[in-house]
């Protein structure tokens, strides 16, 4: 069994991204031929870093359209208050992936901007939740809508049955991908 660099113990993953892809017409792709599964699995890490890039871009532009001092990341922390609901700073800081600190203070740069509020302390001043404000919540949803126009447009000339499959590959994709699919939508 292959192993990686420093373990002791075999990686599934790893021995399942060694096994060659099957091509209905000519059998399996021989592993290392062009065209083989390590060549798709290439393919596939290519993709999904120029989405992560078009991704950023995206995030830019719609923070800059709900308020042009927002930081992109910004964008990002509150789609996780509407995802998460009214919560900790804690709490968005894990749904994100992120430090506490740099969460926090996109929260108070999205205060400042009267898009979340805080409530009153639970615990200490650290337990006080998070949440949109209607103004918040009102141009988050102008921005989600602007954001589907952009994927209707995208996808303007794929037909039903490509966009249904697109969308079943990218959420097992997502799903399987480290850090799951619990992270928020755009």
């Amino acid at each position: 069994m292959l192993r990686f660099p420093g373990q002791n113990r075999s990686s599934p993953a790893y021995d399942a991204a060694m096994e060659p892809l099957s091509d209905a017409a000519d059998g399996p792709v021989p592993v290392g031929r062009r065209g083989g599964r390590l060549a798709a699995l290439d393919a596939v890490e290519d993709t999904a870093a120029s989405m992560c890039r078009s991704e950023q871009r995206v995030c830019r532009a719609l923070a800059c359209g709900i308020d042009p001092a927002m930081e992109p990341v910004a964008y990002s922390v509150l789609c996780a208050v509407r995802l998460v609901g009214s919560c900790r700073v804690t709490d968005l800081a894990v749904t994100l992936g992120m430090r506490t600190s740099a969460v926090s203070g996109h929260v108070a740069s999205l205060q400042r901007l009267g898009l979340v509020e805080r409530g009153p302390a639970l615990d200490d001043e650290r337990s006080r939740p998070v949440r949109l404000t209607p103004e918040g919540l009102r141009r988050l949803d102008e921005a989600r809508a602007r954001r589907r126009r952009g994927f209707r447009r995208q996808l303007a000339g794929w037909s039903r049955a490509d966009v249904v499959d697109l969308a079943e590959l990218l959420t097992r994709f997502n799903a399987a991908y480290p850090g799951g699919s619990d992270g928020p939508p755009g």
